[in-house]
């Protein structure tokens, strides 16, 4: 029978791993810096929907983490805007929303909770599935096609951060681990031209 873990099993954990990453900082500081990749856009019936991937967000140290309790949490941020000729940008999406990972020793399994989808948490038996369902986004509903004009050009915008609700509280303040951790990725952008069919192209 498992035996329930008692409540600073969590501190001990994180104390069992602060030496190794403090004798270890220069593993994270050279790694390649997270950004956003294969920025897509395609559309439904209805709907215009948004794809692309966050890269290089996960490090060593923060696996450790994630297999010691500590959730992890991925903010994402997403702006449309119209570019009319010969005028300023015009926004007319902004949205925002959470991946958060959590990972159960007792049933070997992670959690992924994604506020942007109708199912919003999903289990999976693997970190490298867990990693995808983070990071990977797709059929994202970006605008309704009835809000874009025929013939305008348009321009969306993306970023990622590590978001600070990652760490609890008590541990926000005494352990370097979010320096160690924390990531912000440029805005990336993809330009398109709604087009007389319906479709969104690139430019």
């Amino acid at each position: 029978m498992n035996m329930p873990l008692p409540r600073n099993f969590l501190l001990l954990c994180w104390v069992m791993l602060l030496p190794a990453l403090l004798l270890n900082p220069a593993g994270v500081s050279g790694r390649e810096s997270a950004r956003i990749e294969d920025i897509a856009l395609m559309n439904s019936e209805h709907d215009l929907l948004l794809y692309f991937t966050l890269k290089n967000a996960f490090t060593e140290e923060m696996v450790k983490g994630i297999e010691n309790g500590i959730p992890v949490t991925f903010s994402y941020f997403i702006e449309l805007s119209q570019i009319p000729v010969g005028e300023p940008e015009k926004k007319i999406i902004s949205q925002a929303f959470d991946h958060t990972l959590n990972y159960d020793p007792l049933k070997q399994e992670y959690a992924v909770e994604m506020e942007e989808r109708k199912v919003s948490v999903i289990t999976f038996k693997s970190f490298a599935e867990a990693k995808t369902a983070m990071t990977d986004i797709h059929d994202l509903q970006l605008a309704e096609l009835a809000m874009l004009e025929t013939e305008g050009n348009y321009i969306v915008k993306v970023k990622a951060k590590l978001a600070k609700k990652t760490l609890p509280m008590n541990f926000q303040y005494i352990i370097p681990f979010w320096q160690l951790w924390k990531f912000e990725t440029d805005w990336y952008s993809l330009s398109f031209t709604y087009g007389n069919t319906g479709s969104a192209a690139k430019r």
